[in-house]
């Protein structure tokens, strides 16, 4: 397809977001995202996208269109999400991608109706546990339950692996791994993690992989017959039907977290969030530079620690982690 083909197609494409209604355009956000393989920002967009909508049967003006958006819809839209006792940082979410899908072919910032609004995130309340409830995790008897089992090694999983999310946990292959060391990228940021394999990661691993090499030193694995580790993704799926696997693991495995929780009576209702939280929160109790624990749990920023993380070495990485970890 030739640059001019493009270009006009971009031209009518603008005229078009002129044309149609805010919520039509909405949806065309979220399609176009889809089919940039961008399934996280295409779910969120759609879920701002259902809160327009509702919002404008509210109105005098169901079929708004793009260019009616003003500051007295974002200021009314705002009053909305606030009246059905959102909290603050979800109703920055909201705003943030209704501010992202009117940009998205709008570059004109001059008469920019999101100017004035507030749509940074809030600091939360720290979700974290103490070691002790750590260890009850780890020891946790489901009764023969093997989904629960499932749940309680996927969530020390993480714990192991430097509070790894669990969206790395599902996308994690046999080919990540090699002599007892686990390299992605993060789904999230793209940014490059190294994870020396504690003890009992590598028997996490063992217990669900088919090739229990793949944890150990100097092995020697085939790699064409590379999988995804725990199955919570097939490995036959497309990049779509991926997502739609890990986004029903992911709900799953919230549901069955929650249920090991309350079996424990724990205070903090356990979510794979949790675990990732808990290595930060235990690594800095434990002396471990602030620089090299991920500030996405708590800072506004991780420059800083990516600075760090990237001229830090593995080994130092690994003891930090060993440290951390040893319940």
């Amino acid at each position: 397809m030739g640059i001019i083909t493009l270009l006009v197609r971009r031209v009518a494409s603008v005229v078009r977001k002129n044309e149609v209604s805010l919520a039509e355009w909405n949806k065309e956000c979220v399609a176009h995202k889809q089919q940039d393989g961008s399934y996280g920002m295409a779910e969120k967009y759609r879920s701002t996208c259902s809160k327009i909508i509702k919002y404008l049967s509210t109105t005098s003006k169901p079929d708004l269109k793009v260019e009616e958006v003003n500051n007295e819809f974002v200021e009314g839209f705002t009053e909305y999400l606030k009246e059905e006792s959102l909290t603050e940082n979800t109703i920055h979410f909201y705003l943030r991608n209704l501010s992202a899908m009117y940009h998205l072919q709008n570059k004109d910032y001059t008469d920019n109706p999101f100017n004035h609004v507030n749509m940074r995130a809030c600091p939360t309340r720290k979700r974290a546990l103490d070691k002790q409830a750590m260890q009850s995790i780890k020891d946790f008897d489901s009764k023969g339950k093997k989904s629960l089992d499932l749940a309680r090694d996927l969530f020390m999983f993480s714990f192991y692996t430097q509070g790894m999310p669990f969206v790395d946990v599902a996308y994690l292959k046999a080919s990540d791994i090699d002599n007892g060391t686990i390299r992605y990228k993060r789904h999230k940021t793209n940014q490059p993690v190294t994870v020396t394999l504690v003890p009992e990661a590598k028997e996490i691993i063992r217990r669900y992989s088919n090739i229990n090499k793949v944890v150990d030193d100097k092995a020697d694995k085939d790699k064409s017959k590379d999988y995804y580790i725990f199955g919570i993704i097939n490995n036959s799926a497309d990049s779509t039907t991926a997502y739609k696997q890990y986004r029903s693991g992911l709900a799953t495995q919230n549901r069955r977290l929650k249920k090991i929780g309350k079996i424990l009576g724990l205070d903090l209702p356990l979510t794979t969030y949790i675990a990732r939280h808990t290595w930060a929160t235990l690594a800095q109790n434990n002396g471990v530079p602030t620089a090299v624990i991920s500030r996405s749990l708590g800072h506004t920023s991780e420059t800083t620690t990516r600075i760090y993380l990237g001229s830090m070495d593995t080994k130092v990485l690994a003891k930090y982690n060993r440290l951390t970890t040893r319940l």
